[in-house]
């Protein structure tokens, strides 16, 4: 029989996506007010998806940002219900003006929070499925069958490298590991 331990802490990210003319500045101090300090922010970038373009319009920004506080693993499921109204707090008549993605960084990999059910995701209660997105193997970063065509990205596996070596080191300062 395994012995039970909790999980290591993670670190907070979200990819923040919006429409043209939505300036994401002041949710993303609402977002550190909630989370912390936020210590990386990837590049933006064009993100085209049918599926976000008839909700939110054409020529929409992408980007990534992370928390530099860690957070327990098992709070990510109210961490995505807390997002999705932040997200309604901004709609307009129009609909959504930006769409928060949170996850978390592990030693191990990258994990998306999601409101939908699929074969390959894990459901964590109240609504909120957990998606593995990406696995760290050594110093690399290896996509799923099902990993998002953004996320397979030199920007965004550049971001996600940066926020699992701040991890590792914070983990390593606080004896906090896996």
């Amino acid at each position: 029989m395994g012995t039970l331990r909790e999980a290591p802490p993670a670190r907070l990210f979200t990819a923040v996506m919006h429409r043209p003319g939505y300036d994401p500045e002041p949710l993303l101090l609402r977002l550190a007010g909630r989370y912390g300090t936020m210590d990386v922010r990837s590049v933006h970038y064009p993100f085209a998806s049918d599926y976000y373009e008839r909700e939110m319009g054409p020529g929409l920004v992408k980007f990534f940002v992370s928390f530099s506080a860690l957070l327990p693993q098992d709070l990510l499921s109210r961490v995505k219900r807390e997002t999705n109204e932040l997200e309604a707090q901004d709609a307009d008549d129009r609909g959504r003006a930006c769409n928060l993605d949170p996850g978390i960084v592990t030693h191990y990999s990258v994990v998306l929070a999601t409101t939908k059910g699929f074969a390959h995701r894990i459901y964590l209660g109240e609504g909120i499925y957990a998606e593995p997105e990406l696995i760290f193997r050594r110093d690399s970063l290896e996509a799923l069958p099902w990993t998002y065509p953004d996320y397979r990205e030199a920007a965004a596996l550049d971001f996600f490298r940066e926020v699992r070596r701040l991890l590792l080191k914070q983990t390593a300062e606080s004896s906090l590991r896996p």
